[in-house]
């Protein structure tokens, strides 16, 4: 294995051991997945897929898509999956009768063909994006669909500029745009969707608690942690009463003539 190889293999473990870490904690502080899932669920409802289709979910978490993807597409064949093995498990405790695996997203490691492959809140994680999604492409059915929510670039610009104020970077995941998003599709019919959510922490503090309470604290790779100083500075800075924005993009992808749709 080389050099770089050996470092996105690292990320992507301790992506795993941070989201496994926190299954027991997800469902109380999860609110912008929540929020995501639905708008989604949505999306996927009046997509117009076939009867029973066979549906593949990538970073399940404890269920949130999954149990809207079980309303909203009843008899559907849906194999849930994530990188970290208590998420599954969570998942599958609360709704048993599907069929679950532990599968890293950006390698998935199933066998085609699916009618729809989604994501909520997940892709972001994935280092290689567009090469993700040329793989989860290759996993459709004839007319299948890709349809994912994930975290844009505008996502935490108030914790980053409360850093750039203290003259720090900060350690959050670089986010694509709306032009980098589009360009990780293969080429085929895209729709993309951009919306800002804002969250309200109670505190500053409260925000990092949350986000180590879903398992999302692990920060971007070569990132040095701040000192206790450094960060009691940051926290000052985003005040104590802050709001968070978070830039959430739609995106329902099918192959055929190419067509970027805002």
């Amino acid at each position: 294995m080389d050099r770089e190889a050996r470092r996105v293999n690292d990320f992507q473990q301790r992506v795993a051991s941070r989201f496994d870490a926190a299954a027991a904690t997800y469902d109380a502080h999860s609110r912008v997945q929540r929020h995501a899932a639905a708008r989604l669920a949505g999306l996927i409802a009046v997509a117009g897929l076939p009867p029973r289709p066979r549906v593949l979910e990538v970073g399940c978490g404890t269920g949130h898509l999954t149990q809207r993807l079980t309303q909203h597409l009843p008899g559907a064949r849906i194999l849930a999956t994530d990188i970290a093995p208590a998420m599954v498990a969570a998942c599958r405790a609360g709704l048993p009768g599907l069929d679950y695996a532990v599968m890293d997203g950006a390698r998935p490691s199933v066998a085609g063909s699916f009618d729809l492959v989604c994501a909520n809140l997940a892709a972001q994680w994935f280092v290689d994006l567009p090469a993700a999604l040329t793989q989860f492409a290759a996993l459709l059915a004839p007319g299948g669909m890709l349809a994912f929510s994930l975290l844009g670039a505008g996502t935490f610009r108030e914790w980053r500029s409360a850093h750039a104020r203290q003259g720090l970077t900060a350690g959050s995941l670089p986010l694509p745009d709306a032009r980098l998003c589009r360009a990780a599709f293969p080429a085929g019919q895209l729709r993309l969707d951009i919306e800002t959510w804002l969250d309200r922490p109670a505190s500053a503090l409260d925000f990092l608690r949350s986000l180590r309470a879903i398992g999302a604290d692990t920060p971007a790779p070569g990132h040095v942690q701040l000192s206790p100083a450094q960060l009691r500075g940051v926290l000052r800075e985003l005040g104590t009463a802050p709001t968070v924005s978070y830039e959430v993009v739609y995106t329902c992808w099918t192959a055929g003539k190419a067509s970027n749709l805002v």
